[in-house]
């Protein structure tokens, strides 16, 4: 089976994305992330399901988009095309279909079935596997993995015979154990001895039972001499009758033996087969007689087609060097058309190397094919141009977030008018303060004028209203604050709430205390100088110089913000302008690397790679069209020479044979035809001559010998008709006649002798049966028979009477027993009794299963280990280039150990790392061969298993995986190209990932 292409909808990186894969050997080459191991994962899951989430996320997600999942279409060795569709968002089967080549659809069964019982275990360990399974191998010693093996190797396809005898030991160790009480048989057991003991204390014996025992037996008694008397009755109505049939018998028996005694007695000595030995001698002479007439007629035949035929020997005197003329006049006549060619090549060739020539610009044919074109030297100008490409995105992106940071530095200057100005914050501090502290003497004012109109009472109740709106304003600052409002806001509710909670200490204070009037006017006045206000100013005229204030520290805030925000901008401009220096130099870097590594390559300064590579391709075209160019000559000069050496030889062997010199290569050819078809008649002539010569020696030696057979078989019928004593053929053919009469005669009385041994009882009783059926009479046989038979009803009468009554007495003793607890016992005693029976039947099955299941398990574990073992062996040997010839894996024993070339025994342990990484990498080249000698061989699945391989046993490996690839479709992921280069040096098999 092999996978023909893979199509991912959505997995990992890939979306919409598909693969054709061919046959045998694919490399798929991408550098790191490019997405080979998401490839070896998602067959992995279109096949078997898709891996459980990690961390609470998919695994191998849908990340470029589409639905999660794909398709495999398959190939079996019958080339059956089946599809396999699977997708899924979570972890588990998910949705599959399985679409066969009719067109029908099915599920896991169908897919089970296609993958010959290959389960997710056994082909991520085998066939799917990367450098992590590779380098352990616990992977390969898994029960699952080998019970699977040698499961299929046995013909269970993907059951594993593990998996059945543990299942058959749990199912037996579920009904009975020997040391177990609560198990079904183990409690069916134990009820049944106890209720075999219960029985036994019932069944007590009264006297009518003991009396109907009694008669039983004398009945019993009676019945057995009744039995007696019977069989000798019998035997006597057998002897009656075997006499009545032999008299008929013994009368024939007696006149057959007469007519024997008066025949011919010599009759007797006449062979059985003579008559068939006659007619077989007689039918060989007639043959040899035939024989020998045919072989006279065939050798006058030989004798004159001989004399009529004559070979042409000077012809022949010289057909080795004819023949070789010959051969090569065919050859000249293809070389003449290879020169044409040649002579074309040679104009193709030019015109190539001039074509690179006029690519290129001028250059001279030397200089051009003398560049390294080498896969390093390509693969280099990819690196200065992603180098350099790299360094100039850098340096577009630099200087595109310098500008970026410029404008909007600018955008902010423009909307804070080129600039910023802040205020005086002491001097709005100090008027806030004066504002506050008016508003304080306002509230003194008030709470003086209460104590004295209300007392403390009406002071108590100012301040508690006094500390209500102290609240109200730190609330209304607080949810300002948090909401985010502009520092206008924030600024008013922070002033309400100092001047509420300045109010509310006043008043505190000053209930108990009343104020001076006078004093407080002075005050007011004082502050409203400070203010600037007019002495006669109202409340209300402070209360809006207070919002002013408000509004003007919130518009101070506003500014400094903008001044630190401008900071912050040209702060980025500058670090911008550090950022495109930097990337400047990068470049500069970049571009000296290119121009250095072209001047080292001998090629022109100021050249872009891409272009670089143009004149790499035209140097490799113009190298190859100019060596085959030179070869052309070469081959053309030495045709040239053959076709000269050619001629001379051809004329002198002309002139030998016929005397005249040929005027051109046309007639000299026409001439080396003409005496190659004359040497052909010249040869078929002598070989027919040989022929005719063989044919007449082996005819006449032919006729000696059939001349002798006619004779020796004359001989041997003469012979016979002495040994018979008969003087011709038809006497014999009349005494044989007389002869097979006279032993029929004797096969009828030895017949007769075997009825009467039967009605005797042997052999030896015959005489005497004989003796008496002649002494006895018909008539007196006849009564005596009946007589018997009339005494014989009688008794068996009597027979039956009797064991009638023994039935009733049966029958009335288990009446008699089965009292109502006793036959409860009894009936639960049967049913106990049967179902443990069943149960220990199917228990004695199961248990058989299982020990005949083990010991085949360990029997073709014994006997067809070593056929993995000795496959893998021939890869290790292999891939370590001899110095590992053999691999010791005992039997049920997970460990294997390795031998070396001097007989040094060594553990895994022991190994280095690709040593044993090459190990494992034979033992799964041993379990795949042999899985695929009793199913179909599966796709094989390799990620960059090479790298730690040394280039000798890499090189080794790459070629045991093409071997490999002739019977299994390979895919190998690799980040590496010189492993691509390795498994695959044409590149015909490579695909690019990325």
């Amino acid at each position: 089976m092999r996978i023909e292409r893979l199509e991912l909808d959505g997995f990992g990186r890939f979306h919409d994305a598909h693969w054709d894969l061919g046959d045998g050997l694919t490399v798929l080459l991408g550098a790191n992330e490019a997405g080979k191991t998401t490839l070896l994962n998602a067959v992995r899951a279109l096949l078997f399901g898709f891996e459980s989430s990690r961390d609470g996320r998919a695994w191998y997600p849908a990340l470029a988009g589409g639905r999660r999942g794909g398709r495999l279409q398959l190939r079996t060795a019958s080339g059956e095309r089946w599809t396999v569709e699977r997708h899924g968002e979570r972890g588990g089967g998910g949705a599959l279909a399985v679409r066969a080549p009719n067109g029908n659809q099915g599920g896991q069964e169908t897919l089970d079935r296609l993958l010959h019982g290959a389960d997710k275990d056994l082909f991520n360990n085998i066939f799917a596997f990367g450098l992590g399974e590779l380098q352990t191998l616990a992977s390969l010693s898994a029960d699952a993995v080998r019970g699977r093996i040698y499961g299929a190797g046995a013909g269970l396809g993907g059951t594993s015979a593990i998996d059945l005898e543990r299942r058959l030991r749990q199912q037996l160790d579920a009904v009975f154990l020997p040391q177990g009480s609560k198990r079904p048989l183990n409690q069916l057991l134990a009820r049944a001895e106890e209720l075999r003991r219960e029985i036994a204390d019932l069944a007590k014996q009264p006297q009518e039972h003991a009396e109907a025992s009694r008669e039983r037996d004398e009945l019993r008694a009676r019945a057995d001499a009744l039995r007696d008397e019977l069989r000798t009755l019998r035997e006597r109505l057998a002897r009656l009758a075997a006499l009545r049939r032999a008299a008929p018998l013994a009368v024939e028996l007696g006149q057959l033996e007469a007519e024997l005694q008066a025949g011919d007695p010599t009759l007797d000595a006449f062979p059985d087969d003579g008559l068939v030995v006659l007619e077989r001698r007689t039918a060989d002479l007639e043959q040899a007689r035939a024989v020998l007439a045919t072989l006279d007629e065939q050798l006058d035949t030989a004798c004159r087609r001989r004399a009529a035929l004559t070979v042409d020997e000077p012809i022949l005197a010289v057909a080795d060097e004819l023949v070789t003329l010959s051969a090569e006049a065919t050859r000249r006549t293809a070389a003449d058309g290879r020169a044409r060619d040649l002579d074309a090549a040679l104009q193709r060739h030019g015109a190539a190397i001039a074509e690179q020539l006029a690519r290129v610009g001028g250059w001279d044919e030397a200089t051009l094919v003398a560049l390294d074109d080498s896969i390093g030297a390509v693969e280099a100008t990819r690196e200065h141009e992603r180098a350099l490409s790299a360094a100039r995105t850098a340096l577009g992106e630099a200087e595109q977030r310098r500008r970026a940071a410029a404008e909007e530095l600018e955008v902010r200057l423009r909307e804070v008018g080129g600039g910023v100005e802040i205020g005086d914050d002491e001097a709005l501090g100090a008027r806030s303060q004066l504002v506050a502290a008016f508003d304080d003497l306002r509230e003194r004012r008030a709470a003086a004028a209460a104590v004295a109109a209300h007392g403390r009472a009406a002071a108590f109740r100012t301040g508690a209203l006094a500390g209500m709106a102290a609240l109200v304003g730190a609330a209304v600052f607080l949810a300002a604050w948090l909401a985010g409002a502009p520092l206008p806001g924030i600024a008013l509710g922070g002033a309400t709430a100092a001047l509420t909670m300045a109010v509310l200490r006043r008043l505190v204070a000053r209930t108990s205390v009343p104020a001076d009037p006078t004093a407080l006017d002075r005050e007011r006045e004082d502050l409203l100088r400070r203010l600037g206000l007019p002495l006669d100013a109202l409340d209300g005229a402070v209360r809006s110089l207070a919002e002013e204030l408000a509004q003007q520290r919130a518009r101070h805030a506003r500014v400094r913000e903008q001044s630190s925000a401008l900071d912050a901008r040209r702060a980025d401009v500058e670090r911008r302008l550090h950022d495109v220096e930097a990337a400047r130099e990068q470049a500069a870097t970049a571009e000296q690397a290119w121009a250095t590594w072209l001047a080292d390559h001998g090629l022109p300064a100021a050249q872009t790679p891409e272009a670089v590579r143009h004149v790499l391709a035209a140097a490799g075209i113009a190298r190859r069209a100019a060596a085959e160019r030179d070869a052309a000559l070469q081959e053309l000069e030495t045709l040239r020479s053959e076709e000269r050496d050619f001629a001379s030889r051809a004329d002198e062997l002309i002139v030998r044979v016929t005397g005249a010199r040929p005027a051109d290569g046309v007639r000299r050819h026409a001439t080396i035809v003409t005496l190659a078809q004359r040497l052909d008649q010249a040869r078929a002539d002598a070989r027919h001559a040989a022929e005719l010569d063989a044919g007449i020696a082996q005819a006449t030696e032919r006729r000696q010998v059939a001349a002798a057979a006619v004779e020796e078989r004359e001989a041997a019928l003469r012979a016979h008709l002495e040994a018979t004593g008969c003087l011709d053929p038809d006497g014999l053919r009349r005494r044989a006649t007389e002869a097979q009469t006279r032993r029929r005669l004797r096969e009828t009385i030895r017949a007769r002798r075997n009825e009467l041994a039967v009605l005797a009882g042997n052999d030896e009783a015959v005489p005497e049966l004989v003796a008496e059926a002649r002494a006895s009479d018909g008539a007196s046989l006849e009564a005596a028979e009946a007589e018997a038979r009339d005494a014989l009803e009688r008794l068996e009468a009597q027979e039956r009477e009797a064991n009638s009554r023994i039935g009733a007495l049966d029958a009335r003793m288990r009446q008699l027993e089965a009292a109502e607890e006793l036959g409860a016992r009894r009936q639960e005693l049967a049913i106990v009794e049967g179902r443990a029976a069943a149960m220990a039947r199917a228990w004695a099955v199961r248990a058989v299963a299982l020990r005949l299941l083990e010991e085949t398990r360990r029997r073709y574990e014994r006997e067809r280990q070593p056929d993995v073992v000795r496959s893998a062996e021939a890869h290790f040997e292999r891939i370590t280039g001899g110095r590992y010839p053999r691999i010791i894996a005992p039997p049920g024993d997970a460990s294997v150990r390795v031998e070396m070339v001097g007989g040094t025994m060594r553990a895994t342990d022991e190994l280095s790392r690709g040593t044993s990484e090459q190990l494992y990498l034979a033992l799964r080249f041993g379990l795949i061969e042999q899985f695929a000698i009793h199913a179909e061989p599966l796709p094989v699945v390799m990620d960059d298993i090479l790298v730690n391989f040394d280039a000798e046993r890499a090189a080794r490996a790459a070629a045991a995986i093409r071997d490999l690839a002739d019977r299994h479709q390979v895919l190998y992921f690799t980040c590496h190209a010189w492993t691509a280069e390795v498994l695959d040096p044409g590149g015909a098999r490579t695909l690019a990932l990325g």
